[in-house]
């Protein structure tokens, strides 16, 4: 089998629909297999979906388990020599996925792939990134200051504004939203690191392939959209104080030999998630305002 889809689901169903209808309308030339872990426990849309694609393997977890685990899961019982991680809210466009194929497999020395990621507007996502650094928690995608200043050199050289995404390139990492990894490859460097519960993961996976002297590509000739979220509701708390967990144990697992930094990351990263926290609240009174 060429390829093994595979899509970590938590409540996330009515995308996860459009998601499967892009990929049996769009992958025509290859043989592959979709696989779901749904993590979440009363998604009942997974009910309608079971049954309009009996053909796709489902597997239910009792407990949300993270997303790196979960992926690591269906990847277990996956059969292509291929994997393709996708998000529920991805949608394929017309030989998107199959041009990745094709450069993987006319590529031996590729160990991930990714595609040019449009959001809903068609604008460029920025799925490509170069290593996150200390300030990266500061002007990330989704930070105020990088939304305040978005031409800053900071927010720029992370998110790779600085070159024309219609290029195939050599990057640092690849968002786990589309990420397309050789069988072997994934193997090779041990999956998903589990220490992550969600996000960090695409990251830690990258720079485990780099090191391992393979290359990971942008390539633009394939296209994607990515529904991103523009909710304001709150979210679980748990959830952000996992992901500052995860931003803690990669700069641990990556920088960690100087004690005088980690003390001062260490700080940086809980004073973030301490806003962060205080910043949900704030979404959290504002909408029940409306």
């Amino acid at each position: 089998m060429n390829l093994s889809c595979i899509i970590v689901n938590y409540h996330n169903s009515a995308p996860l629909k459009s998601c499967l209808e892009s990929v049996y309308r769009t992958l025509r030339k290859i043989s592959f297999e979709v696989i779901i872990v749904d993590n979440s426990q009363n998604d009942l849309g997974m009910v309608f979906l079971k049954e309009s694609y009996p053909q796709v393997k489902v597997i239910q977890n009792a407990a949300n388990v993270g997303f790196a685990k979960a992926n690591n899961q269906a990847v277990l019982s996956a059969q292509g020599d291929i994997l393709l991680f996708l998000n529920p809210d991805t949608i394929l466009t017309d030989q998107a996925i199959e041009k990745m194929v094709a450069q993987l497999e006319s590529n031996q020395d590729i160990g991930a792939l990714g595609p040019k990621v449009l959001n809903t507007d068609g604008s460029v996502q920025y799925s490509c990134r170069r290593f996150p650094t200390l300030m990266t928690g500061f002007f990330n995608r989704y930070s105020l200051l990088s939304r305040w200043f978005p031409n800053n050199p900071y927010t720029v050289r992370y998110l790779m504004k600085d070159f024309n995404h219609t290029e195939n390139r050599e990057v640092d990492w690849l968002s786990g939203c589309c990420l397309m990894v050789p069988r072997a490859v994934f193997e090779k460097v041990g999956g998903f690191d589990e220490h992550y519960f969600l996000f960090n993961e695409d990251v830690d996976l990258c720079r485990a392939i780099g090191h391992h002297g393979f290359k990971v590509m942008y390539f633009p000739l394939a296209e994607i959209t990515h529904h991103v979220s523009t909710s304001n509701s709150k979210v679980p708390v748990k959830i952000i104080i996992k992901r500052h967990r995860g931003m803690r144990h990669y700069y641990e697992k990556h920088h960690g030999n100087n004690l005088l930094m980690k003390a001062i990351v260490n700080i940086a990263i809980t004073l973030r998630c301490l806003s962060q926290l205080a910043f949900n609240v704030f979404k959290g009174t504002q909408g029940a305002l409306k």
